[in-house]
């Protein structure tokens, strides 16, 4: 009976040895994937501020070190901040009561400050054109992409016009810089763009008409390009 027990004991001991064993490594294989994470996620925020100081032309060396630490911290901030944040903002972006529009509002607002205090380091060392070509780096130039879009769409917008489209797009590319993917940054733009079609249309264009030419003089270009081409 004495030898039975004291299998026992030594069986429970081995899986329980095992047990921690099994956790233990699981736990270093979690610690490596993590670290190994954070090194990948730093290496491509680190090329993405890399090719946005690029486009800055000439900077001295200590403030294109500040600038791209600055790049780099807002990258890890708002990458922080979406992964608290994002799954609850998304959810009260879904209700219409009183109390979540107070809570999303006040969420919007922590987000903002943390844009401020990113463009207020910029500016320290940066002028207001460098200021916003970090922004569009940030944004992969859709400001400008889409403004020239408009513009080859409607030939004949006034000058009035074309402020107030620009104007609205800066807003949305000054929101977007915050945003913590591609697909959230061209959403933020696909609004301000809504707006921007409710507004062409109370001025009297007709877009679906407007984009319809676009196409066409697009597709005469194009042909015309590929005959120049072949002669």
């Amino acid at each position: 009976m004495r030898c039975d027990d004291e299998s026992r004991v030594r069986s429970r001991k081995r899986v329980a040895f095992m047990a921690a064993l099994a956790m233990a490594i699981a736990g270093t294989t979690a610690g490596v994937a993590i670290a190994q994470g954070s090194s990948d996620y730093e290496q491509v925020i680190a090329g993405r501020a890399d090719k946005i100081i690029a486009t800055l032309g000439d900077v001295g060396d200590e403030a294109r070190g500040r600038v791209r630490e600055a790049l780099l911290e807002f990258y890890r901030s708002t990458n922080v901040w979406h992964e608290t944040n994002g799954a609850r903002r998304k959810e009260l972006k879904s209700q219409q009561d009183e109390t979540a529009k107070a809570e999303l509002a006040k969420l919007e607002e922590d987000l903002g400050a943390v844009r401020a205090r990113f463009v207020q380091g910029l500016s320290a060392d940066l002028s207001s054109e460098q200021v916003a070509k970090v922004k569009d780096g940030l944004t992969y130039n859709v400001l400008h992409v889409t403004e020239k879009a408009y513009g080859e769409m409607i030939e004949r917008l006034t000058d009035e016009q074309k402020q107030k489209i620009h104007e609205w797009l800066v807003e949305a590319r000054d929101l977007a810089i915050s945003e913590g993917s591609s697909e959230a940054k061209h959403g933020v733009f696909g609004k301000f763009k809504g707006r921007i079609n409710n507004y062409l249309s109370q001025q009297g264009y007709d877009l679906k008409a407007e984009e319809k030419g676009w196409q066409a003089r697009r597709t005469a270009a194009a042909a015309g390009n590929t005959t120049k081409e072949s002669n």
